[in-house]
């Protein structure tokens, strides 16, 4: 697997195709903190929406950094498609990783907030651009050409579907007064609601672990759901 990820991580290194979120992110990043002081989970919740789109662009860039051919003799090197879409679940789980450090670290190192953040601020705000980069690639999976032929379909169905859980945040008191919907919904709403709770926070409230967990169960269930449909597909 580690020789798999390697080979997989070089292949997309050499098409170029990260640079453009890359570039994006950090463009976001900079610009976001060029004035200071600046409230501290509000700039996180901000970034952490920056990375669950960005997330939906380097998960279908690196699903699509093979041509055709060239995806079929990897495939037989790893023993199947499932250890070959694993490993690029893997790879995109390092990159959200990444990124949401790197959305922590940076503000914090050039003293970007109106007051020092705390543990419990940089840990909330990991937790929230960890969970909604793992949402944001789960969703976009679902759109790679395992399960979708048309590049035009993979992109829009990609943008739609973002868009449409941060649609939902913005309605989602007009929407889950019907039963039962809000177990089906993607949960991005959750994480901006957590970070809505104000920079005096001096303990992360317990339900706040449980939305986490949702969010990131959410997220495997959809992860299962592009199993499972690919493999419908095959056969």
């Amino acid at each position: 697997m580690i020789s798999l990820m390697r080979y997989q991580l070089s292949n997309y290194a050499r098409t170029y195709q990260y640079v453009p979120p890359f570039s994006i992110f950090i463009l976001c990043l900079v610009v976001n903190y060029t004035f200071v002081p600046n409230p501290i989970l509000d700039s996180f919740s901000f970034t952490s929406i920056v990375i669950f789109f960005l997330m939906g662009w380097f998960t279908i860039t690196l699903f699509h950094s093979e041509d055709e051919g060239q995806k079929v003799i990897t495939i037989l090197h790893a023993n199947g498609s499932t250890r070959y879409n694993i490993s690029l679940f893997i790879i995109c789980i390092l990159i959200a990783l990444c990124l949401s450090m790197i959305s922590v670290i940076y503000p914090t190192v050039i003293h970007a907030f109106a007051e020092e953040p705390s543990f419990l601020h940089l840990s909330l705000g990991f937790l929230a651009h960890f969970s909604l980069a793992f949402l944001g690639m789960a969703l976009s999976a679902m759109f790679t050409r395992e399960l979708v032929k048309s590049k035009q379909n993979t992109w829009w169905g990609v943008i739609s579907v973002l868009l449409f859980a941060v649609v939902i945040a913005t309605l989602k008191d007009s929407i889950l007064h019907i039963k039962g919907i809000i177990w089906f919904l993607p949960p991005l709403y959750l994480s901006l609601e957590m970070m809505t709770i104000g920079d005096q926070i001096k303990s992360i409230p317990s339900k706040f672990y449980w939305q986490f967990i949702w969010i990131l169960v959410y997220a495997i269930f959809i992860i299962y759901l592009f199993f499972f449909l690919s493999k419908l597909k095959k056969n």
